[in-house]
């Protein structure tokens, strides 16, 4: 999966995701909505997604990403859309 995937399944999944500027740590909420594989999308992913997250101006300003209109957009802004999950 890459990571535009991974951001989308991550919005459809309903987590959360949220890092720190400190520390390049990312957690996932709730966790029971985290599937194994989607753990390990994430991960494989982790600098990446925290860089996106970093870059967003809603994140900037609350530290956290906490709608799925938010990962929606960003996916959407750095990988276009997904045609093919029926997204726009």
């Amino acid at each position: 999966m890459n990571v535009g995937d991974t951001l989308f399944t991550v919005a459809k999944s309903g987590l959360t995701l949220k890092t720190s500027w400190a520390k390049d740590t990312l957690k996932a909420y709730p966790a029971g909505n985290l599937t194994p594989e989607l753990a390990a999308a994430i991960k494989e992913h982790k600098v990446e997604i925290i860089r996106i997250l970093r870059e967003d101006e809603e994140f900037r300003r609350t530290g956290i990403i906490q709608a799925e209109r938010q990962v929606f957009e960003l996916a959407r802004d750095f990988f276009g859309s997904n045609e093919r999950e029926g997204v726009e």
